[in-house]
């Protein structure tokens, strides 16, 4: 509770005191290091993403949200491979948190868990589930919400966005209202120091995410990416956004889909801010500040 009223308090003030900034480094530091060695060596065979799925379904009640396994299966890219070939099966694990009003649209925050074979999986995407689950506290003690809100973890990325692709379509056939999808995809590598991110968004959005990475002093740059599980729901006509590190100005991990993409590679400073920068805008949006 202590840390979730830091991260409550620091969106509240739109600033982030350095004891703060502190202690949201220290969270994710820690998260990322125990989430690593329990589900070590890495999060790619249907095994391991399944222990992976049970860690985070832990995770979520550790810090009061009831997390909810999504089962699904999915068709191999030609139908004549599923003769020869399994389908795809896996787990996408969901936490809600509820509006302050019924039938509120619904906002998706989310990021992928699995890892390629033989990688830890640290920044790719250890990093976006800590900055999840580090913003779903501010957004759960923010008192009046104007949005649900999902948090989505997804299994399946590195095969193609497979499991977000799974959920996108569950979701949309529930009936469900949602006004937008934030994704969260490798944010801890900042090699230059400059602290500069990337960010993939619609007109709707992105310049809500200028501003405050302006307020923030953080260079940003607009990007369009064909990759990671925003584009699930893009191409089903979802406003989404993927934030991550500076891949087009060549700043992105060395240790990407690597045995080294461990937790002490990281830098969780950098880690931090990009979580205060995504927690600023999805704050003023169930707020009702953003249309």
């Amino acid at each position: 509770m202590r840390r979730w009223m830091i991260g409550a308090l620091t969106g509240l003030l739109g600033l982030c005191p350095a004891g703060a900034q502190d202690a949201l480094e220290a969270e994710q530091r820690e998260f990322v290091s125990r989430f690593q060695a329990a589900t070590a060596p890495a999060r790619s065979s249907a095994g391991e993403r399944r222990v992976a799925a049970d860690v985070l379904i832990a995770e979520l009640e550790r810090r009061g949200l009831h997390g909810e396994r999504r089962p699904y299966r999915a068709p191999n890219v030609h139908p004549l491979l599923d003769l020869v070939m399994p389908p795809f099966s896996g787990v996408n694990v969901t936490a809600t948190i509820p509006a302050s009003r019924p039938d509120a649209p619904v906002v998706v925050l989310g990021g992928h868990y699995d890892s390629e074979a033989g990688s830890p999986g640290a920044d790719d995407n250890a990093s976006g589930l800590a900055a999840v689950l580090s913003i779903a506290g501010a957004l759960a003690a923010e008192p009046d919400r104007q949005y649900t809100v999902l948090l989505a973890f997804f299994d399946q990325e590195e095969e193609g966005k497979v499991g977000s692709a799974a959920l996108a379509r569950q979701l949309l056939d529930t009936g469900l209202d949602i006004h937008s999808m934030h994704s969260i995809d490798m944010a801890g590598w900042d090699g230059d120091g400059d602290r500069a991110i990337e960010v993939d968004a619609p007109d709707s959005l992105f310049p809500h995410y200028e501003r405050a990475a302006a307020e923030m002093d953080i260079p940003v740059t607009r990007v369009t990416y064909d990759s990671s599980d925003h584009v699930s729901f893009r191409d089903l006509g979802i406003d989404a956004v993927c934030l991550g590190e500076a891949f087009q100005l060549r700043d992105s991990s060395p240790h990407r889909h690597r045995p080294t993409d461990t937790a002490d590679t990281l830098n969780h400073a950098y880690l931090a801010r990009n979580t205060r920068l995504v927690q600023s805008v999805l704050l003023d949006l169930i707020r009702g500040d953003i249309p």
